[in-house]
């Protein structure tokens, strides 16, 4: 609105025109209405989590459908770039042997796999190993407490959350809260606490709470996890003041089976509670009860999801190396960081895939950054991000490989309407045909030519479509990837000591009981060092 503004007029005729003035501008914009999203039609995804709601499924059991659902790799650009330490197919052949040694090993449980006296391979035949009279149980647990809330808190990090949210955030409307209840399939509002220390983040989250009913599933093994424990100690205390004892009805709590402070406080305050695995690790987690619970919750459909897993599994279990797309997606990436790649750039041109990339970021440095090995993830959101290290990525130091996630089907179609002006010049797309799907695909193809060019070895996966099925897959073929890449470069792809470290350093700045001694010699050490601050 326009503001206008008033000075001393000793003539009433000219306060009275400037005033009729303003209210006529007042007028105007009180008659002017919403804007309505003609000649777009129904929202794709919302169509599909309304029919998740109703329980409507995929016929992902049929033979057209896991026909028409295979996830493919792309390596046309992943070999012989102009550059010194250009990758070629003959590197991969010479690392065949070793790859399929690797995979005999690790079905057989043998090498180095274990986290203490526990094999962690627990996740390999986890999707043959799931009930229906599990999912059916712990359906009807997320179903009974759906209906009575309003919004659903998911505590928890590393494995514990980014698993669960890229699925989530894979499979739903980007703006999912800001939707009616109706147009989000009868499912309540997600959140996700318990990630990060934030104070600004945390609050502002809580004000996203107030005044809900909130129902929480808290995700910790030990239950002594410094950020999802505090997060659930502070929501505990809210939900307590509010609603007394009866908050523990709207409580879950997914832990070890037996031990740890999370499962004594389960026990003692009749939290229903889901396990947590002993013999599979947080970053292999997502099909577990860490993940199923807060997807089903989502009304994600947790059958389809499992069968995805199921499938390819099925087909990752061979030992014919190019019919296995874990091993040459795991032979692939190693022979790129024997040539001093040590940086893999994970792109999508895909909103809702670029938290699945997020995942990755976690699975692979985790699991390999071991011993100054193992490649680093970066994840990227193209075309967005080819307007902010494009330049890096084309030109700059040529340590870089480039794994694009491309998404074949999006959810929805939007053409590009002609204008009679043409000043941006661009009449020239719809006039050929063309819409925005076509030029997103190019966001993608585009990009994987020029770096190629640029010596820049890439490769694109695509993924058929947003569904549980295709990422239940795709999580599948990382997963088996990634434990390859452990024996590749010769240590354990399940254990963490690193993250270790940072726990220890923290615990003793904030002087947790038996840190003592850590805590007196990082004083010694840093009041060794010199004190190096510029000011503005």
């Amino acid at each position: 609105m326009r503001t206008v503004e008033l000075k001393p007029v000793h003539d009433a005729k000219w306060v009275a025109i400037l005033f009729r003035g303003y209210h006529h501008n007042v007028e105007k914009e009180a008659e002017m209405k919403g804007i309505e999203l003609t000649g777009l039609g129904e929202n794709a995804t919302i169509i599909h989590q309304v029919r998740r709601g109703r329980n409507e499924k995929n016929p992902f059991e049929t033979e057209s459908f896991i026909k028409n659902n295979k996830i493919s790799i792309d390596l046309t650009y992943m070999f012989d770039t102009p550059e010194e330490t250009s990758l070629s197919k003959g590197d991969i052949e010479a690392l065949i042997p070793r790859v399929l040694e690797a995979h005999k090993m690790l079905k057989k449980e043998e090498g180095d796999i274990r986290d203490g006296d526990i094999p962690m391979t627990g996740w390999q035949n986890l999707p043959e190993e799931i009930t229906v009279e599990h999912l059916a149980g712990l359906k009807s647990v997320t179903s009974e407490l759906s209906r009575e809330i309003d919004a659903f808190v998911s505590l928890g990090i590393g494995g514990s959350y980014l698993g669960i949210e890229a699925t989530f955030r894979a499979l739903t409307h980007n703006y999912f809260n800001q939707l009616s209840r109706e147009k989000r399939g009868g499912a309540p509002e997600i959140y996700f606490l318990g990630q990060n220390m934030d104070p600004d983040y945390f609050r502002d989250t809580l004000d996203m709470l107030e005044g809900k009913r909130i129902g929480v599933n808290v995700i910790s093994k030990s239950g002594t996890t410094t950020e999802t424990a505090i997060a659930f100690r502070i929501v505990r205390q809210l939900m307590g003041r509010n609603w007394g004892e009866q908050s523990s009805r709207f409580i879950i709590a997914t832990t070890d089976k037996e031990k740890g402070a999370l499962r004594r406080l389960a026990d003692n305050k009749g939290y229903h509670s889901f396990v947590i695995p002993d013999n599979i690790g947080g970053r292999f987690s997502v099909l577990t009860d860490v993940g199923l619970v807060g997807l089903a919750m989502a009304n994600i459909d947790i059958e389809e999801f499992v069968a995805g897993f199921k499938r390819m599994r099925d087909v990752t279990v061979t030992d014919d190396f190019w019919q296995n797309p874990a091993l040459v997606h795991a032979a692939v990436r190693y022979a790129a960081w024997s040539k001093g790649k040590n940086i893999e750039v994970v792109a999508t041109n895909s909103n809702s895939l670029y938290p699945v990339a997020r995942w990755m970021e976690q699975l692979f440095p985790e699991s390999e950054g071991h011993r100054g090995h193992g490649l680093w993830v970066s994840p990227s959101l193209y075309s967005e991000k080819l307007h902010a290290n494009g330049q890096m990525v084309q030109d700059g130091e040529r340590n870089i490989i480039e794994t694009f996630l491309l998404l074949r089907d999006h959810d929805n179609r939007i053409e590009i309407p002609r204008d009679q002006e043409d000043l941006d010049g661009l009449n020239f797309l719809p006039a050929k045909g063309l819409d925005m799907n076509f030029i997103n695909r190019k966001v993608v193809e585009g990009p994987a030519y020029a770096h190629y060019l640029g010596g820049v070895p890439n490769m694109t996966i695509e993924i058929p479509n947003r569904s549980a099925y295709n990422l239940g897959q795709f999580y599948y073929m990382m997963e088996r990837s990634v434990a390859i890449s452990g024996y590749l470069l010769g240590h354990n792809p399940f254990i963490q000591p690193g993250v270790e470290a940072y726990k220890k350093a923290m615990f003793s700045l904030v002087g947790k009981p038996g840190f003592e001694d850590n805590a007196k010699k990082m004083a010694e050490d840093i009041k060794r060092m010199e004190r190096i601050e510029v000011h503005a």
